[in-house]
């Protein structure tokens, strides 16, 4: 899912267009490196149960036409409401506090599990 795919898909949760939300678009890069910076730990427990090399440093994107650098679930299913509330935070705290849900909500049910090892109390 490219960045632009994102942020159009963030409109629709706010029930814009593309030409309705032109306003929103200047922030949506920024927004979407902030989201990939958030997740980093997300992200780092999908790149290692895929046996993949975890990120030191979170991915950034240079433009919004470039791949999102997350596992496609989470650019699909967590970012758009994870952008939409960071879009209209400022605005509509209504929507904000929604998307803001709703990103959380997904991002808990999708995440890998981290096992730890079990310690005993004393």
């Amino acid at each position: 899912m490219t960045g632009t795919e994102c942020f159009h898909a963030a409109l629709n949760l706010l029930s814009e267009t593309p030409n309705s939300g032109t306003y929103y678009e200047q922030f949506a890069l920024c927004a979407l490196n902030q989201l990939l910076a958030n997740s980093l730990r997300e992200i780092n427990a999908e790149r290692v149960s895929c046996a993949e090399q975890p990120y030191t440093a979170p991915p950034q994107m240079e433009a919004l036409t470039d791949e999102i650098p997350a596992g496609d679930w989470l650019a699909r299913e967590c970012f758009p409401y994870g952008l939409a509330a960071l879009l209209v935070a400022d605005d509509d705290k209504a929507k904000f506090n929604w998307a803001a849900t709703e990103y959380t909500d997904r991002l808990l049910r999708h995440c890998p599990a981290q096992l730890t090892g079990i310690q005993e109390m004393v």
